[in-house]
């Protein structure tokens, strides 16, 4: 099942609307293939001719979050949040 189904079953199953801005920034998340931080994935994906918001950024990333298909960690050095696909999501992708 692809992270847009998996995203889409979620909504389906939680009665709320599918933003494609969330879509979007998790299949980001998913190309980045490491933990980064919000600014910088909005940077990349600025880079790549995607039209969002930092605001948005930010909201997809803590929505993915509680809903369970990103992670956050807090780097210590920088003292930032950083975002992943955890690896229980990415395992599911390969399936």
């Amino acid at each position: 099942m692809s992270l847009y189904e998996q995203i889409s079953a979620y909504c389906i199953r939680h009665k709320i609307r599918l933003a494609e801005k969330r879509v979007i920034v998790a299949d980001q998340l998913l190309v980045a293939n490491e933990f980064t931080d919000g600014d910088k994935l909005w940077r990349d994906m600025r880079s790549r001719g995607i039209k969002i918001s930092p605001a948005t950024v930010y909201e997809s990333l803590n929505w993915l979050v509680v809903a369970g298909f990103a992670e956050r960690r807090f780097a210590t050095d920088s003292r930032k949040n950083l975002f992943g696909i955890p690896e229980l999501v990415r395992n599911a992708l390969n399936n």
